[in-house]
């Protein structure tokens, strides 16, 4: 399977085999549609190293200087995280229930509303 790009790619994530989501250095990100991959422009030029979605059309990206990206399905938009620490991981119950980490112990949620940071008692 041919992606389309050179660029590395770290995270992948998708609602069926007929709607796949890859992302990557430089901003890359990528969609299968079941036939073949194209690349989405992400308006960012930050390494993006994960993604999850809770639908094909409620779909989050998050990378380095605290990016993240949410997709309605076609486009890409930037969120603010409230944060410059590189974002790693991504994962939720449900759109209104999503929650990043990254450096330094950052751990973000977004209530469907805003990305708030969670801090804990050590």
């Amino acid at each position: 399977m041919i992606s389309g790009t050179v660029n590395d790619l770290y995270g992948i994530w998708g609602s069926s085999s007929l709607d796949v989501f890859a992302v990557g250095s430089g901003g890359t990100i990528l969609h299968y549609d079941g036939k073949a991959w194209y690349a989405m422009t992400s308006g960012t030029i930050n390494d993006l190293w994960c993604i999850w979605g809770s639908s094909s059309s409620d779909v989050f990206a998050v990378g380095f200087n605290g990016t993240i990206l949410e997709c309605d399905g076609d486009t890409w938009s930037a969120m603010t995280s409230g944060t410059t620490n590189a974002l790693y991981y991504i994962w939720g119950s449900s759109s209104l229930d999503v929650f990043a980490v990254g450096f330094k112990g950052t751990i973000l949620h977004y209530d469907g509303k805003a990305w708030g940071t969670i801090t804990g008692n050590n």
